[in-house]
């Protein structure tokens, strides 16, 4: 039996950390047989170039068809790690003795780990990012059909966690809708700088892949569906940072949007809820709880994800033309922030199609507010009268004393003697009017709908 160590490798709780496709991307033998097959096409073009023999090439190509990372792979390129304190060295002596008797004198001539892993890496994340761009379009479908649905559903807008003015659900939902579309739009963008590999050798240098040594990086990387660099990149991390940047960006959002369902899943406001799962338990003391889950697990994934960025930024400082201080850390905070996003993703979809919106408790909280959710309409009105600075102590008087008193502020308007010489009553009602208090919500919600550009769903 293996032990688990790393929470999303957990045979009982990995499922709530990251999803299957994104752990066999970074699973370890998937990982090192990416390796295999980058060493597999050096070879390949060093022989093209004169480098390495051509049997020697043949051999480790025939590695890469044939050798299994299984269990006795990796104890005996483990125990190499431990013997020589080398990242790749274990691996290599581990090939070696499984691949002829060229190959494995030949294996990873000229490079570094560097040129191995940070190549890895990026086709990695390359098919990482095709996974984020699709999920993405996803979400973003669940929420054009939430903004359209609800575009006129009017809800208190809340400021401070307090009461405000009145919106439209379908305004809330445009806003996250807006914030992924931009997010999706990133992911695009990074493309060229993501799709970039790595042959460098010891320093950045190319020194021992001959007087070729550019059009053989060309040539090497071109096979592996990657961009060369313009220079050798082993200490400039900004492409790795800028992508937990960008995770970083996407899971605050999730972490946004369940912030607002915790909050406004509370029985006292109850406007929106998480769907409910039959047999889900909330407490195994409290048997009432429906707890929003998925809504706070997305706050713990999108914690984990702006930690790494954070480490990551640290990284982007290197001493000279390798530090491995900086360097090896992207071992763990890439895989697991990467995870951890991709999880994120899958339960933020989950979430937005089961979501459950209250329509009539939206209007039973309006309503609750006793009519103070107006008093900016109010002090509209009245400014033209008296001025805004006049009309906003006017107002503020008459709404510290319907407080006190538990009056709703329409009565306490037409209650109002100074106020009865400067509006009609037909005018102070018509200024709880609803439908006309929610601004230009509904417009700017089109307004985000009609821009939104996204791939049919089949695509």
């Amino acid at each position: 039996m293996i032990d688990s160590v790393h929470i999303s490798d957990s045979t009982i709780y990995g499922s709530a950390w990251s999803t299957p496709p994104m752990r066999a991307l970074f699973a370890e033998q998937n990982k090192i047989k990416g390796w295999l097959e980058i060493m597999s096409a050096l070879a390949a073009v060093q022989a093209d170039y004169g480098l390495i023999p051509a049997e020697a090439a043949r051999e480790i190509e025939a590695g890469h068809e044939h050798i299994e990372i299984d269990e006795a792979f990796l104890r005996e390129a483990g125990e190499g790690f431990a013997k020589t304190n080398h990242s790749l060295l274990g691996i290599i002596n581990a090939l070696k003795a499984r691949l002829g008797s060229l190959g494995g004198e030949w294996i990873c001539y000229g490079v570094t780990v560097q040129d191995i892993t940070d190549t890895q890496t990026m086709r990695t994340l390359i098919q990482v990012r095709q996974l984020f761009i699709k999920e993405i379009g996803e979400i973003e479908h669940c929420l054009l059909a939430l903004a359209d649905r609800h575009r006129d559903t009017p809800m208190c807008g809340r400021t401070h966690g307090q009461p405000g003015l009145p919106i439209t659900f379908g305004f809330k939902a445009a806003c996250w809708l807006d914030e992924m579309d931009r997010h999706r739009r990133r992911l695009i963008e990074l493309g060229p700088r993501l799709c970039v590999g790595q042959l460098a050798g010891g320093v950045g240098s190319l020194s021992s892949l001959g007087p070729a040594a550019l059009a053989l990086q060309q040539a090497f990387l071109q096979r592996l569906g990657l961009q060369s660099p313009t220079i050798s990149w082993t200490s400039s991390r900004d492409r790795l940072a800028e992508w937990l940047n960008t995770l970083a960006l996407i899971t605050a959002t999730g972490d946004r949007i369940g912030q607002e369902i915790v909050q406004l899943q509370r029985p006292e406001i109850g406007e929106l809820s998480e769907g409910f799962t039959e047999g889900a338990v909330g407490s195994i003391t409290m048997p009432q709880k429906r707890n929003p889950e998925i809504s706070e697990h997305l706050g713990t994934l999108s914690r984990v994800v702006r930690h790494h960025a954070a480490h990551m930024a640290e990284n982007l400082v290197h001493s000279h033309e390798r530090d491995g201080r900086a360097w090896k850390g992207e071992w763990t905070i890439v895989p697991d922030a990467t995870l951890a996003a991709g999880k994120a993703l899958d339960l933020l979809k989950t979430l937005l199609n089961e979501l459950e919106v209250h329509e009539q408790r939206m209007l039973a909280n309006i309503g609750a507010s006793r009519g103070l959710i107006y008093s900016e309409q109010v002090m509209l009105a009245l400014a033209k009268k008296i001025g805004k600075q006049s009309a906003h102590r006017a107002v503020y008087e008459i709404a510290m004393r319907a407080y006190e008193q538990g009056l709703h502020l329409q009565q306490a308007l037409h209650n109002d003697q100074a106020i009865a010489g400067l509006l009609t009553g037909a005018e102070i009602d018509a200024l709880f009017d609803l439908g006309a208090c929610t601004g230009h919500c509904a417009e700017m919600v089109e307004r985000v709908v009609n821009s939104i550009r996204l791939p049919g769903p089949s695509s």
